[in-house]
């Protein structure tokens, strides 16, 4: 399935054990191999950082996106 990636921002992001997350703020691209190489999520608890989660660690990106963290 291709996508765009405008429409992936703001997407859920859960964790493999169903623990939500955040969303996603912003992508990390790979220019050397054209491909992405990690994801950013944006939290919404008061005073949070955001998270940086390697691709390799996303499972499944649907209406969702589910990591392995």
């Amino acid at each position: 399935m291709v996508k765009r990636l405008s429409e992936l921002f703001d997407m859920p992001v859960f964790s493999a054990e169903g623990k939500y997350l955040g969303t996603v703020e912003d992508f990390v691209m790979d220019d050397s191999q054209g491909k992405l190489a990690a994801i950013i999520i944006a939290q919404k608890r008061k005073g949070a950082k955001r998270m940086t989660i390697p691709y390799e660690l996303v499972k499944a990106c649907a209406d969702i996106y589910i990591v392995q963290v």
